[in-house]
């Protein structure tokens, strides 16, 4: 019997891929941001695919502000939930026994209200419950995925910190109070890339860590060692500004153990890490 040539085979492996492919609803085409995907109710994953750009930091300090810069890049495509995890989908949680504590309502919150008083624990325990309940991966977003998601993949200046910075304090000024309530997802727009909310009062954890040597905050270090959390007490959030806070707190509006201004409230978005055959799309 001839043995079939490698054209054949090769064509055979290509069909195989792309009958997988099409069998999986999630996966999008290369290089273009598509419809939204629905996981759980009412959560939206949006994919961002790979790429580099230049990622500026704001480091408060006694003597003001203090910038440095870093080039970040994304090796491989992953999806972003397009609006930060609801008091709804955290009961849900609850209710299945992942996450211990009913969320906690402030008196004109509804279930499309982001879910905030949580600490990092508390959103690294959903993910782990989300990921046990789906058979899928999911996790927090490092700083570098949450900006690179948030700026759409244009480089992150000191110009567009300082412009996030200006904008709040002039909603501050004009609302005579430096608090700001939260609003239902999706309330304080999108971006080019669909994804919702930013900007605006809720800053989101992220899963990277934050130390007090700058030696040891500009280490590389992988998902796998970023998602123990034991590695370090502080993580950083990331919203109109940036701060770190300690993993066990869940609110920091009043100044707590935030850095720079104070953090009106904390909540957090997930990402779901794409699969092998979805990095090849």
């Amino acid at each position: 019997m001839p043995r079939p040539s490698l054209f054949a085979v090769v064509s055979v492996f290509l069909v195989t891929l792309c009958l997988a492919a099409f069998a999986q609803i999630h996966w999008n085409w290369i290089g273009v941001q598509t419809a939204p995907v629905a996981t759980l109710p009412g959560l939206e994953m949006q994919r961002v695919d790979g790429g580099s750009y230049n990622l500026t930091i704001l480091v408060p300090d006694s003597f003001g502000r203090k910038y440095y810069s870093k080039p970040a890049r994304i090796d491989a495509p992953f999806y972003i939930s397009r609006h930060e995890i609801t008091i709804d989908q955290w009961d849900r949680c609850v209710a299945a026994g992942g996450c211990d504590n009913p969320a906690r309502r402030r008196s004109y919150q509804t279930g499309d209200h982001p879910v905030t008083l949580v600490s990092w624990f508390d959103a690294y325990r959903f993910t782990q419950w989300l990921s046990e309940t789906t058979g899928e991966t999911y996790r927090l977003p490092t700083e570098e995925e949450w900006a690179y998601a948030a700026f759409t993949g244009a480089d992150v200046t000191r110009d567009t910190i300082d412009d996030l910075i200006l904008d709040r304090q002039m909603i501050q000024a004009a609302n005579m109070s430096p608090f700001r309530k939260t609003e239902v997802v999706g309330a304080n727009g999108q971006n080019d890339w669909s994804i919702a909310d930013t900007t605006g009062s809720v800053w989101e954890w992220t899963l990277t860590c934050w130390f007090s040597s700058d030696e040891e905050n500009r280490r590389p270090r992988t998902i796998a060692q970023l998602s123990n959390p034991e590695l370090c007490p502080n993580r950083i959030v990331q919203g109109d500004e940036r701060a770190h806070v300690p993993f066990f707190v869940d609110k920091v509006y009043a100044g707590g153990c935030g850095t720079g201004s104070p953090v009106d409230h904390i909540g957090f978005r997930v990402v779901r890490e794409a699969g092998m055959l979805e990095r090849l799309l």
